[in-house]
């Protein structure tokens, strides 16, 4: 399991990879098959998505999954 420090750490990558690619959290949840809610609670390091999710998320950023890991941004 991975600390909280890391579940923030995830979600921030994950939070700029998506304003990169210029989605609002709203439209890239919808692309994801998530809620706005839940999108905004891993984003914060709050929720702890399963590895179907992060690969949804990885494809839908066009990343390799291992990328949303890689916290020097």
């Amino acid at each position: 399991m991975m600390n909280k420090n890391a579940y923030k750490k995830l979600g921030a990558k994950i939070a700029y990879l998506r304003k990169c690619k210029r989605y609002s959290q709203e439209k890239f949840a919808e692309k994801i098959d998530i809620s706005e809610i839940y999108m905004g609670q891993i984003e914060r390091g709050e929720a702890n998505p399963t590895l179907e999710k992060l690969i949804a998320i990885a494809d839908a950023l066009g990343v390799e999954i291992r990328e949303l890991f890689t916290f020097s941004f």
